[in-house]
């Protein structure tokens, strides 16, 4: 009956409006991808009142976000009926490392395959930690998947005291190691990178710390398998994310998405969802003066002449800082990765999409992930700078309103 009354449910269809369009220039390369883990949780009536409102936000991130959710094994089949005409799909929490035969308890990648089940947990911190799931485990499970055609979410992740020992990067290179002789189609694995110590805790890896392990992944793979598999693979961060850090968490420009514990459970997990949806470009972005550009700006678009050289920022790996400004005023500029090589002093940049960040009632310009910057063109090269205007240097009153 249980199962009818969800099946009934799902065949009511919901109209939506269309989610807001907001400043954008470069297309994400890796499509954004959440994942729900339900651990041990719930009941079959939970169940259908958290679907109910998880398939009436889907308008917002529909072809936009990946989102798997993985529930408790009795409800896979129910939740998959329910979910079966909204985007949504579902995963199984743990998969066999065995075929099919005399397993008792087991279910197999190839089971999962005939039940419709697309997608499966590996690796979680939980099966390797309490349950003795060994790295060699995970291979022959990701092994069984790759043959049965069942896309993995693969977790890695270091121990609070292998964080503290600097053992970060080793272990998940151990991690990895042990499964890229299995993976044959990598068009079907996801890695999610779980720092244990943040699971469930309360706690979270700063977007830097995150970012900084991320990247690291990403490094390894490329010299493991290739540059391209690297570039393409998506990495999930997972370790108490929230609709409140995740925003935060998904401008890096590794974070590719977010495999989610607890607050997968509640109606607000689709805040953390459309939080990872990409702003749809404009065909005709405005640009502003740097006098312009006000604390709660968004899409910040300017032409800026560099009159300070790039800096690295204290504490950062990669990022680095520099001043940027036109005939109205100058801005700190901060930068990550290999773009930061374009900001020669005396060049004109092209800079769209920027974000403004507020430290302590000063603000500073991001270039991230979204936003594009590359050299002006002849007609928009600026002329003259007026360094006198600092509006880095302002301070702003911060209220709570």
């Amino acid at each position: 009956q249980a199962e009818a009354a969800l099946a009934q449910e799902a065949n009511v269809r919901l109209e939506h409006s269309s989610p807001p369009r907001l400043p954008y220039l470069t297309a994400m390369p890796r499509k954004p991808f959440v994942g729900g883990n339900w651990k041990s949780n719930g009941t079959i009536e939970s169940a259908r009142e958290l679907c109910r409102s998880l398939t009436s936000g889907t308008a917002a991130y529909r072809n936009k976000v990946d989102v798997v959710m993985c529930p408790i094994a009795p409800q896979i089949s129910i939740i998959n009926k329910f979910v079966r005409k909204s985007p949504l799909r579902v995963g199984a929490q743990n998969v066999s490392a065995s075929g099919e035969g005399a397993f008792t308890g087991e279910i197999s990648a190839g089971q999962l395959k005939d039940s419709g089940i697309q997608w499966t947990l590996i690796g979680h911190s939980e099966r390797r930690t309490k349950y003795g799931e060994t790295d060699a485990v995970t291979a022959e499970k990701i092994e069984k998947c790759q043959a049965a055609g069942v896309s993995a979410i693969f977790c890695i992740g270091e121990l609070l005291e292998e964080r503290e020992a600097g053992k970060t990067d080793e272990v998940n290179k151990r991690m990895l190691d042990a499964v890229y002789s299995k993976i044959k189609d990598w068009k079907k694995l996801v890695i999610a990178y779980e720092p244990v110590w943040a699971i469930g805790t309360g706690k979270v890896a700063t977007p830097d710390q995150a970012q900084d392990a991320h990247a690291a992944i990403r490094k390894m793979i490329s010299s493991a398998v290739s540059e391209e598999v690297a570039q393409s693979v998506r990495i999930l961060y997972g370790g108490s994310v929230t609709p409140d850090n995740c925003k935060e968490l998904i401008a890096k420009p590794d974070i590719d998405g977010f495999l989610v514990g607890g607050a997968s459970l509640k109606p607000t997990f689709t805040d953390i969802i459309t939080a990872c949806v990409p702003p749809i470009p404009l065909k005709t972005p405005k640009f502003t003066k740097v006098s312009g550009i006000e604390p709660a700006a968004r899409g910040v678009n300017v032409y800026a002449k560099v009159v300070k050289a790039a800096a690295a920022v204290p504490g950062s790996d990669d990022l680095m800082e520099l001043v940027v400004g036109d005939d109205t005023g100058v801005v700190t500029l901060s930068v990550r990765d290999d773009r930061v090589k374009l900001c020669e002093v005396g060049k004109s940049m092209r800079i769209q999409n920027a974000h403004v960040v507020m430290v302590k009632g000063f603000i500073k310009l991001t270039v991230d992930k979204w936003a594009a910057l590359k050299l002006a063109e002849a007609e928009n090269e600026v002329a003259s700078v007026n360094e006198k205007k600092d509006i880095s240097a302002v301070e702003f009153e911060l209220t709570k309103d």
